[in-house]
């Protein structure tokens, strides 16, 4: 009975832990948080993100697939971008559904080899499509690789792709996107090594009975040496120039005054000849009637024509227009 408290202790506990002079189990210290290793090896935050023309080239990319891969299938086909991020190519690849196409190509002029990668239950129902099914793929994808057939017709796509990827491209930076060869195992792309960092844009493809996803990877070796031109932004001439103010700077030009002269010929005298000179005295030119005469805007020669009358007025006919050098 040594160990049983009386009242007066237990009221004297329980008014220590209340006030906290008492410890108790819970009063555990917080652990400190487990310091993460920083890798030198990945630039600082998201690349995609610091180069804002990357997220142009892909709305537009989205658009143009939106076109072009309903006329392949011959169905309804609607796309959407899902993600774009960078990570390093070993998480990249160990994020891919196995059956995949791989299939490389290059953008030059810049260096170095990306994929477009199109997921197996995509590519069968875009088989079953073009076959005249409904786009459902009944196909088990595990263990599966594709055939000949197949494969010609994933080169197709590929192609359309990259057609798509060229054009997006085109206002950002000129490039022309070349196929290579296809795989099934991302260690056979061999495009960078594990540890380097790529760009991966996802693109949603929604037939009309299934669904899959197109991956499009990019080295960021490849486009770091234009990341400048990526930076500033997009130069679509469409959309830099406002229609409005195009037509409103079009009407006051078209309303503007402006001077026109024609030169017949010239010639030079001096002056006590000039002095001499009476009515009916004539003075040669340099040009011979049927010379063409120079028509001067604001005093600049444009154009060169035949002089004449037109509804009882001086007028002169245009044939040909002088060349700036």
């Amino acid at each position: 009975m040594g160990n049983v408290l009386s009242q007066d202790e237990v009221d004297s506990l329980l008014s220590g832990i209340s006030e906290g002079k008492v410890e108790t189990e819970t009063d555990v210290p917080e652990k400190s948080e487990e310091i993460k290793a920083y890798d030198f090896s990945v630039p600082a935050g998201p690349l995609h993100l610091r180069m804002p023309a990357l997220g142009i080239i892909n709305e537009r990319l989205v658009a143009f697939l939106r076109t072009s891969l309903p006329i392949l299938s011959r169905n309804v086909v609607d796309v959407s971008l899902t993600s774009a991020e960078s990570v390093k190519f070993n998480e990249f690849c160990l994020s891919l559904p196995v059956p995949s196409s791989l299939n490389i190509f290059s953008l030059e002029p810049l260096r170095g080899h990306s994929l477009v990668v199109l997921e197996g239950n995509l590519v069968f129902s875009f088989v079953d499509s073009l076959f005249g099914g409904k786009g459902v793929s009944h196909v088990k994808l595990e263990g599966r690789s594709f055939t000949a057939i197949e494969t010609k017709i994933v080169e197709k796509i590929v192609k359309i792709i990259l057609a798509d990827i060229q054009e997006a491209w085109s206002d950002v930076y000129e490039v022309k996107t070349v196929f290579s060869r296809s795989e099934m195992d991302p260690k056979f792309t061999g495009i960078v090594e594990s540890e380097d960092v790529v760009i991966v844009n996802k693109f949603e493809v929604v037939l009309e009975n299934g669904t899959g996803i197109i991956t499009i990877c990019i080295p960021y070796s490849s486009i770091e040496p234009i990341r400048k031109r990526l930076k500033t932004g997009f130069h679509d001439k469409s959309m830099v120039v406002d229609k409005e103010w195009r037509r409103y700077i079009e009407k006051k030009i078209m309303d503007m005054n402006v001077e026109l002269s024609c030169i017949m010929g010239m010639a030079k005298i001096k002056g006590k000849e000039l002095l001499k000179m009476k009515i009916d005295d004539v003075i040669l030119l340099d040009q011979k009637p049927g010379d063409l005469a120079i028509v001067n805007i604001e005093g600049i020669p444009k154009f060169k024509g035949f002089p004449g009358s037109c509804n009882n007025r001086k007028a002169v006919k245009i044939s040909e227009i002088i060349k700036e050098e």
